[in-house]
């Protein structure tokens, strides 16, 4: 994703060096864009030795295997956003998460920066009913995730280290 236009004037950005790093910066304001990573949350949901996957119904990486969750919203806590998402993909209510690690990865090739919070989820009882951003919902045994398709490295990496 290729930035061009200041968020505050509309002026063009032009790429300059500060503080060691190539930044773009606003050539009639001055203002200075970073970059900063998009919070999201994603559920680790693990029910004896079966790992709980969520199918992409769009892109980016869609038709892949994902974790369940999503962007953080304005004026949410990163557990009030992965409770709000689990209740939009899966319908369900979260009883416990654990929070386990932050990933950094971009949102499909060449997109954003995301900064990801992984959680360790436990369910509340209930049926579970995927939400219009899933297209199929599958329990794998932890012996046999399907690595290979799975679009974001991050989960690959969060599900070796913690399922």
């Amino acid at each position: 994703m290729r930035y061009r236009f200041c968020m505050a004037c509309g002026g063009r950005l032009r790429r300059v060096r500060e503080e060691g790093r190539v930044r773009l910066r606003c050539r009639r304001c001055g203002w200075t864009f970073y970059g900063n990573p998009i919070p999201a949350s994603v559920a680790l949901i693990v029910r004896g030795e079966k790992v709980l996957l969520a199918r992409r119904a769009a892109e980016p990486y869609q038709g892949t295997w994902d974790l369940p969750g999503g962007f953080v919203e304005a004026g949410e806590t990163p557990e009030r956003g992965l409770a709000r998402e689990i209740r939009e993909e899966l319908g369900a209510r979260i009883r416990s998460a654990r929070f386990l690690a932050f990933y950094t990865e971009t949102y499909g090739p060449g997109g954003f920066p995301i900064l990801a919070a992984v959680f360790r989820v436990r369910l509340a009882r209930g049926r579970l009913r995927r939400g219009s951003d899933v297209s199929e919902l599958r329990w794998f045994p932890r012996r046999s995730l399907p690595y290979r398709q799975i679009g974001f490295a991050s989960v690959r990496q969060a599900l070796r280290l913690f399922a």
